[in-house]
């Protein structure tokens, strides 16, 4: 029987979708080296959004992990996502994470306050193939 990975800080819980790749123990060697996202639903007494956690890829160093997150229109404003982004970050501390990363496409100032509300900082700006720019926000998640 597999484990289920819930996150929770007494206002949002948080459910793995696909529980298989976050058994309890060592992670797989193929997570640490790019391997499938671990998607959680954000919920707040009923669902409100997702918080997506994967190893980073190219431009980044081993041991980074990116998150994304999105929240249902409704659920904006209330400190669900920056919450739910600070348990995802603990979480991937115990799967030996070292530092995550969230990409904010330029001017998305909510998203941006919601990277800054869970401890990162604005590291620089990246522009993409396609001409789109993103914000890079970072927060170590180990101590130096």
């Amino acid at each position: 029987m597999r484990d289920e990975v819930k996150l929770c800080d007494g206002v949002v819980v948080l459910s793995l979708v696909d529980p298989a790749p976050a058994r309890t123990g060592e992670p797989p060697a193929r997570w640490r080296t790019h391997g499938p996202a671990l998607t959680f639903a954000i919920r707040a007494g009923r669902p409100v959004g997702t918080v997506e956690l994967r190893p980073a890829t190219t431009g980044f160093a081993g041991g980074d992990v990116d998150l994304a997150f999105a929240l249902h229109p409704d659920a904006r404003g209330r400190g669900f996502a920056s919450r739910a982004v600070q348990l995802v970050c603990d979480h991937a501390r115990t799967l030996g994470a070292r530092r995550a990363v969230i990409l904010v496409p330029a001017g998305h100032t909510d998203a941006a306050a919601v990277a800054r509300r869970a401890g990162f900082a604005r590291r620089g700006q990246i522009s993409h193939a396609d001409g789109t720019l993103s914000d890079w926000y970072v927060r170590a998640l180990v101590r130096p």
